[in-house]
């Protein structure tokens, strides 16, 4: 069987999840919120009226994002857990299911294959430069992009619509984000608010909406769960503490606002668990390693490949042998044929930034090449296309 074949089969039976603008997702509530909110020029998409609907016209609307926060975790939250009793629904993730490419969609409204951020590292091409995309910097040396001579609309070319919202718009960050590059790419000229634990974060939050007094949008993003589902896993009791602290925490903060706000909650992807057999660390002078340009960039589940001209074959060949159990290899034409990235064709600056082959795992596995990076020993991943990843709830109070 071809990749192709075995990625189908895998979709036909439920494996993996299919990427699809017919099914609800992320796309559909950032459209439908963001036109709700007054951003002109947004054209509809084939779920975003009916999740405009369930969201409801408001003077103010409240969104927090629990960034990792699958939707089997609030399914195995107590009856009685403020998220559980205000789920509303399930949506589909993007793909690559990851904060990098999640987050560019929300502050977008653009499916991947548009906005051109398609995972945690990114491969320019033209600068033969590895980069960490959301960090702003080179891969392993820490350097900033900026020094390099990278702009901040060459790694992110889709503007963000966030200035085009009506009313009083504030995201609310934790502090080490609050004065990034992506932080300002997606907040544009609207207020940024710092803040330094849950605790601060949800009183910002009131504060936001409370002084808005109106109109207006206030995003709250939390990524401690995320955090925390990375090193230990998201099975771990950790992880269900920093939930059950988030929980409460919402639950206080819709009681103070007392209705001045709509509030949805939602995840930009879920995790999974990946041992330590399903880690693979190639060193960098492995037969397979000398075929590629970079090390794979993408995502350590989702890994892409860009390989040195004349080689293409013959990588294919050798990947197939040796990790063709845990891959199913495709070519990007593939990939774009079966329009994983969104519902149109790739665009220019992805079809780049995506190599020649895109490996995709049936059950979580992680392929690296040497020099390892800092989240080579990561419990929790995402990224991939299995259901945890790639289903999150829609919670609305």
């Amino acid at each position: 069987m071809t990749g192709v074949d075995r990625l189908l089969a895998w979709f036909d039976d439920g494996t993996l999840i299919r990427p699809s603008a017919d099914e609800l997702n992320f796309v559909d509530l950032v459209v439908g919120l963001c036109r709700l909110a007054g951003a002109g020029g947004l054209g509809e998409t084939p779920g975003s009226g009916e999740l405009a609907r369930r969201i409801g016209a408001a003077d103010h609307y409240l969104l927090v994002l629990v960034d990792g926060m699958g939707a089997d975790l609030v399914d195995a939250m107590p009856p009685d857990a403020f998220m559980r009793r205000h789920l509303a629904g399930r949506l589909r993730s993007v793909f690559p299911s990851t904060t990098a490419t999640a987050l560019t969609t929300l502050h977008t409204a653009l499916w991947p294959a548009d906005h051109g951020v398609g995972g945690w590292w990114t491969y320019l091409p033209a600068r033969d430069l590895m980069c960490v995309t959301l960090p702003f910097r080179q891969r392993h040396t820490e350097t900033p992009l900026a020094r390099l001579g990278v702009s901040p609309e060459e790694m992110f070319p889709a503007p963000s619509l966030w200035p085009r919202l009506t009313g009083r718009t504030t995201m609310i960050v934790p502090r080490r984000i609050a004065t990034s590059t992506y932080t300002r790419y997606a907040a544009g000229d609207r207020p940024r608010v710092a803040y330094d634990d849950l605790s601060a974060a949800f009183a910002a939050a009131a504060g936001a909406v409370l002084e808005a007094g109106g109109p207006g949008l206030t995003y709250l993003y939390l990524p401690q769960a995320d955090a925390a589902m990375h090193r230990l896993g998201p099975g771990d009791r950790a992880v269900a503490a920093v939930l059950t602290e988030i929980d409460a925490g919402l639950a206080r903060l819709v009681s103070e606002l007392g209705g001045r706000a709509r509030t949805i909650v939602v995840a930009d992807h879920g995790h999974a668990f990946v041992p330590p057999q399903r880690r693979f660390l190639l060193p960098a002078g492995d037969p397979l390693a000398r075929r590629l340009l970079c090390q794979p960039v993408g995502e350590p589940t989702v890994p892409l490949f860009h390989v040195r001209d004349g080689h293409a074959d013959a990588f294919a060949a050798e990947f197939n042998d040796r990790f063709g159990a845990r891959f199913a290899l495709l070519s990007v034409d593939e990939a774009d044929d079966l329009r994983l990235f969104g519902p149109g064709p790739l665009g220019p600056v992805l079809r780049r930034r995506l190599g020649a082959f895109i490996g995709i795992a049936p059950t979580p596995a992680k392929f690296y090449v040497s020099p390892a990076d800092d989240n080579v020993d990561h419990a929790g991943v995402h990224g991939g296309l299995t259901p945890v990843e790639m289903t999150v709830p829609l919670i609305l109070a």
